[in-house]
């Protein structure tokens, strides 16, 4: 009876016996390639080009997944005085990864939401967008590292206008990232 439980043991911890892992958690980093806010006048953006934030990701059949990010960045601007303000990206992804074995090439696509906050002087504060991107995830076993480009494009929100005096930021439309990830 011993070597039966012992058997039995055995097969559990082999591989065939533990299923494919379909969500997966993790930390997302990189750098954004450009600022999110833009001034006019005497006010200078002088931000952390830095995003950080946790990230989640259900794996779907035929080679699709879906993901989010909550991604961290501090924006600062001088006017001669440095303020800070705090920055959160929330995108929802679908993902679809090519098929093949090792290093596997992604595209993702969906909305992406926008928080700036305690920027006391910003005019237009576009919150709604869409996320395209792509990029490489190679794996070893349960632990998975990525690595890709995001490109998001955020609404309008209020029109620059001409007789708005120098001093004041606007949200910038584009931004785009070079992110990091690390998932388990």
């Amino acid at each position: 009876m011993k070597q039966f439980h012992f058997i039995l043991f055995l097969l559990a911890l082999s591989p065939s016996a533990v299923p494919a892992q379909p969500l997966h958690f993790g930390l997302r980093g990189g750098f954004a390639l450009l600022d999110a806010i833009h001034s006019r006048g005497n006010l200078r953006a002088a931000s952390k080009h830095w995003t950080l934030g946790p990230t989640a990701e259900l794996s779907l059949p035929f080679g699709f997944a879906a993901g989010m990010d909550i991604l961290y960045r501090r924006l600062a601007y001088e006017d001669p005085r440095t303020a800070t303000a705090n920055s959160w990206t929330v995108p929802i992804l679908l993902k679809y990864y090519l098929p093949g074995d090792g290093a596997r090439y992604f595209v993702e696509a969906g909305p992406s939401f926008r928080s700036l906050g305690n920027v006391p002087r910003l005019e237009g504060d576009a919150t709604k967008g869409f996320a395209l991107g792509g990029g490489v995830r190679f794996g070893a076993g349960p632990v998975r590292f990525s690595m890709g480009l995001r490109w998001s494009r955020y609404g309008e929100g209020r029109s620059e206008e001409p007789n708005r005096p120098a001093g004041w930021f606007t949200t910038k439309q584009n931004q785009a990232d070079l992110l990091f990830g690390l998932t388990f």
